[in-house]
């Protein structure tokens, strides 16, 4: 066997080497991104079950917060303050509604929407609130 055919078969033998090596890498990444893939499908679709969950659980408490206003407004009798405590029990009770029948998403498009609609009031109530929550880190 001459010199020229064993450096032939040498630099065949580490290429082959190498293709070996970079498509078992190629696999491996492969099957990580997968994995990586379906845990974090898995996350996603618990954390949304939770915030449904949390949703649901918030209507509910609204809705009895609303009743019993409503039912402290019956004891009011009739007048402006009875008339005001019925007003914000609807409200509320509206409110728990809403929640019951959208969903994040379907809320953040509503938020977006009164935004676009109402865009000084939406920037200035931003501000307010990241006002008040810098406050309560603050603290």
């Amino acid at each position: 066997m001459s010199r020229e055919t064993t450096t032939s078969q040498f630099s065949n033998n580490a290429t082959d080497a190498l293709k070996d090596a970079a498509s078992d890498v190629r696999e491996g990444v492969s099957d990580f991104a997968s994995q990586t893939k379906d845990k974090a499908s898995q996350l996603a679709n618990s954390a949304a079950e939770t915030a449904g969950r949390q949703r649901e659980s918030a209507a509910k408490g609204l809705h009895r917060a609303a009743s019993a206003i409503q039912d402290g407004a019956s004891k009011l009798g009739n007048g402006r303050a009875s008339d005001a405590a019925r007003k914000v029990a609807g409200g509320i009770d509206s409110t728990a509604a809403y929640l019951e029948e959208h969903d994040f998403a379907d809320m953040g498009k509503d938020v977006m929407n009164v935004a676009r609609r109402h865009p000084a009031e939406a920037i200035i109530t931003c501000l307010a609130i990241g006002f008040l929550i810098g406050r309560a880190l603050k603290r």
